[in-house]
């Protein structure tokens, strides 16, 4: 059934992180930053060059030398993206065989995360993690030896007889992605983000092996170590995932054997998106979903000078015909400014 057409026409605008608010004394200045995703009437996010922004304070237009432009410091945020992907043999098994274009997808994800902060202020980071019976990470030794995006499609062919331990995986990527903010600090507009790809319903995460693990060579030049892990469930994922908001998790499910109750959870619990294809051949299309989340964030702002009181901002955006929008107050024009509702 298609939307009607007020449906079609109306946006939704959905506020990435809490709107920021600073006063500086020194001029006189209040900063409003705002985040969001704007989606249409399928909920799909709409990318920056698709939109037009209008920011408004007490329903007034702000002057167009108030408006922060999208290289400024100010509107700075770092994306930090963990891929987990599923190489258990069943990979292979498919109709169409989905492990190569998985990692082809894979490589493509992290390009286009790169070439998001080609022109915009921040830092791009990413890391990997495989898996099958146990779990494969790069080692990052050396400048010489750091692994490059181009490795990603290097990741050995599974063998048969590999099982599926999911679970383990993704509570390894978790901790690393936290890990990583703790190390590096984390801002209101930064984003740590876990993307899990697996065909299959975790089948061995209950299972102990911690006490595997060894190193291997890709190739001639590129190093990476496997391990095992105890016992881990999807509870304790969740429970990980509510530990760490600061960590965002996309879920992507191929054919009809995962489970997607329990995937859709991992998703919820850790405020992402949940993506499906029974067809292998779609493996590019589902990755492209992924893209289209984190690369649809955007950060907008205004420095103004307004005298001490309450103010209403406002966001307005228009794709075509269709618009959104939404509002909050704020105490601006001396110290204590803060957001209000």
């Amino acid at each position: 059934m298609e939307p009607a057409d007020d449906a079609k026409n109306k946006l939704s605008i959905e506020p990435f992180a809490a709107p920021e608010i600073q006063y500086d004394a020194l001029r006189g200045t209040t900063t409003v930053v705002v985040q969001f995703v704007a989606r249409n009437s399928r909920h799909v996010p709409l990318a920056e060059g698709d939109l037009d922004v209008t920011l408004r304070i007490n329903r007034q237009p702000i002057d167009v030398e108030g408006l922060l432009q999208q290289d400024s410091a100010t509107l700075a945020a770092n994306l930090h993206v963990t891929l987990v992907l599923d190489t258990s043999y069943s990979m292979l098994t498919h109709s169409v065989p989905a492990f190569e274009p998985m990692l082809a997808s894979a490589k493509r994800t992290l390009g286009a995360g790169s070439a998001l902060y080609a022109d915009r202020p921040g830092v791009f980071v990413w890391d990997l993690v495989w898996f099958d019976d146990v779990i494969y990470r790069p080692l990052q030794s050396t400048a010489s030896l750091r692994w490059k995006m181009s490795d990603v499609e290097r990741i050995p062919t599974p063998a048969p007889g590999s099982f599926t331990k999911l679970y383990a995986a993704v509570s390894n990527a978790i901790e690393s992605s936290a890990a990583h903010a703790a190390e590096f600090g984390t801002g209101p507009r930064d984003q740590h983000l876990v993307v899990a790809f697996s065909d299959g319903a975790d089948n061995y995460s209950w299972f102990d092996n911690a006490e595997t693990g060894g190193q291997l060579t890709l190739g001639t030049d590129r190093q990476y170590r496997f391990f095992g892990a105890a016992p881990v469930t999807r509870e304790d994922v969740q429970r990980q995932l509510g530990d760490h908001p600061e960590v965002q998790m996309h879920v992507i499910g191929l054919s009809s054997a995962v489970n997607d109750d329990e995937l859709r959870s991992l998703s919820r619990a850790g405020h992402g998106a949940y993506f499906k294809d029974l067809d292998a051949s779609k493996v590019d299309a589902l990755f492209d979903q992924v893209i289209q989340e984190f690369t649809s964030v955007q950060s907008h702002g205004a420095t103004v000078p307004l005298p001490p009181g309450e103010y209403e901002f406002e966001v307005i955006v228009r794709a075509g015909k269709a618009s959104g929008s939404y509002r909050f107050d704020f105490m601006g024009g001396a110290q204590g400014a803060k957001l209000l509702r």
